[in-house]
């Protein structure tokens, strides 16, 4: 995958959450930025698909608090 095209583009959790749009990525990782003082890294691992508008992750919306950094 090209990480650069993911940049700003939604998230979405494998139920279908909206749960922000992408920040910033790493070697390992991806940044969602929900509001101003939520935010996630998730590993790439979890990148189920990307249609070039929406990125969707690979678990659901109950599992998301556990890649929370703010």
């Amino acid at each position: 995958m090209q990480w650069d095209k993911v940049i700003h583009k939604s998230a979405r959790t494998e139920d279908g959450q909206q749960v922000g749009y992408i920040a910033a990525d790493d070697d390992e990782s991806i940044i969602i930025l929900a509001s101003e003082f939520r935010e996630y890294n998730v590993p790439k691992s979890h990148v189920k698909a990307f249609n070039g508008s929406q990125v969707y992750l690979d678990f659901p919306s109950n599992k998301l608090e556990q890649y929370r950094i703010a």
